[in-house]
Parts: C-alpha cells; structure tokens; sequence
C-alpha cells in the first residue's frame, strides 16, 4: 500500500472515531466540528512519524489536503448516526462548491433537496459569495419551479408570493419566542414591549389581543393582527422592483429567475464562521468541490 494511501485510510478512521467521540459524549455541533478540526490536523504529524521515510517525497500541503472530503464525510455521517440513535437528533446538510453562485442543499448521502422540500430550518438553497476560495458571505434562501400568474415560496415563517406582473405579497406569522423571528421583528418596528396582559407595543403602536391595526412603512402599507401572545401576523404588498426598500428590505433580501426556477433569498443572514452555517439548531457545511 502506497504511504500517501495509509494517510487516507488513517485519517478516515480517525475522522469516523472522532464523530463516534463526539455523538457519545452529545457535543453541541460547534464544539464536535473543533473536535474534527483538530483531529484533521494532528494526523499529518503523526503519520510523519508513522511513515517518515515513505512520506518524505510527498509535500506537506499534499498530506494535509489527502481525504478532507472523505473525512469530514466520515466524520458527519458516524456522528449524525450516533446522535440519533441517542435521541440528540443534530441536523446536518451540504453544498460542495468552489466559486459564487447559487446551489441547492445536499443531504449527507449526496442527495440535491428539491424545490418542495425545506428541511433546512424553512430552507433549500443558499447563494455563497466566494473571493480567492474564501466564502465572503452566504444567503439562504429557497427556489420553486415557476408557476404561471402566481409563484408561491416559503422563507422559513414568511410566505412570498410573486405575480407576473412582478407584484410581491409577503405574509406570515412571527413569534416572539423565535430568535429570528424576534430579530426580524426589531429590524421592522425598532422597540418592542410585550406586556403580561398580552398587549404589545411595535414601535410606537400599542395592539391588545385579538386587535389588529395599519402602520404605513415607507410608502406600504402594513396590515397587523395579534390574535395570540407573542404571536404576530403580518401581510403587506410590495414590487419586486421595490426589495431593496424598507420594509420589503427586512424580509427579502434579492429574488432571481434562473432555468425556469424562482429564487428568493431572506435578508436575515446565517450565523457563519469558515465553512459552517447556522440556522436554528440545523446546520449547513460547505465542501470544496471534489
């Protein structure tokens, strides 16, 4: 067996026990991806002890690139299996992409998520902005096949529907209690109180339970009706000539048309670090292609 082959296998196995490790000891998934991290690395110094003299024609950018696919694979399919089988289901996707664009998500068996599935937290693509084989920023989002007179998609609490005639009508229910769902809220109104009888106060406007009301944001009109505690719905309409403009700016943030297929992307951004973004408790790695 060639010595670059026994690095492969050695760090695929390594890999597979750390996702062993990390699914035993219920590790949250930042700290399990650490794990992998160091793990990755330590292995291209012990095989040069290991295998030294076979390994001494072979750069060490090579040893530290050999199975980083295969691994992290490994890695995620061992501990996804095994916290699952302990009960602390963690929700892990993929992309393999090497240059911007946009791609739909990828289940860890290599399957594409179609465009009626959103399993992503409310979610089935991403757009990445990547510069020199760095990701610079990543967009979530969801696609369907375009649908004519009226296309109908789902940005994790938000409905978005596009007429033809490029008319947007974006609705859905925002609960308190939801980081996102919070953060999208503050983004909208500014303050927001919350009161133990249940009344609310978006902004400047104070709604009781089971009330409604109509804010004018920009030049649109916003209907708002408080029918549960902690719970928001929100319907206004908009032109899809109009997304970058406040308020259609705090829920969308671009839409494109590709192949027949409609493309809306949310303007709350993942938590992100490296190659790892963060949605709720489901998380989505980004691989280089190969």
């Amino acid at each position: 067996m060639e010595a670059r082959h026994k690095v492969y296998y050695f760090r695929v196995i390594i890999s597979s026990l750390a996702g062993l490790v990390s699914g035993l000891a219920g590790l949250p998934s930042i700290e399990g991806l650490s794990l992998f991290l160091l793990i990755y690395f330590l292995v291209t110094p012990i095989s040069l002890r290991l295998w030294g003299d076979e390994l001494k024609d072979t750069g060490l950018v090579k040893l530290y690139k050999e199975a980083i696919g295969s691994s992290f694979l490994a890695f995620l399919l061992i501990w996804v299996l095994v916290a699952n089988l302990m009960g602390m289901g963690v929700s892990i996707y993929l992309v393999r992409a090497s240059s911007s664009g946009i791609y739909p998500i990828q289940t860890l068996d290599g399957r594409i998520i179609g465009p009626n599935e959103r399993p992503f937290a409310g979610y089935n693509v991403i757009f990445l902005n990547i510069s020199k084989g760095k990701i610079k920023g990543i967009y979530i989002g969801t696609y369907t096949k375009k649908s004519y007179g009226i296309t109908k998609l789902y940005l994790n609490s938000t409905e978005v529907k596009i007429w033809d005639n490029g008319t947007l009508l974006i609705e859905g229910n925002y609960a308190l209690s939801s980081d996102r769902d919070l953060a999208r809220m503050k983004n909208l109104f500014g303050n927001i109180t919350l009161y133990r009888n249940g009344s609310i106060i978006l902004g400047s406007t104070k709604i009781r339970i089971g009330g409604s009301t109509k804010l004018i944001l920009g030049n649109i009109t916003l209907n708002i009706f408080y029918n549960s505690r902690g719970i928001i719905h929100l319907k206004f309409i908009s032109n899809i000539n109009k997304i970058s403009r406040y308020p259609t700016s705090v829920f969308i943030s671009f839409v494109k048309e590709k192949s027949s297929y409609i493309y809306v992307f949310d303007s709350l951004k993942p938590i992100w670090k490296t190659r790892t973004a963060r949605v709720d408790e489901s998380y989505l790695v980004v691989l280089p292609l190969g």
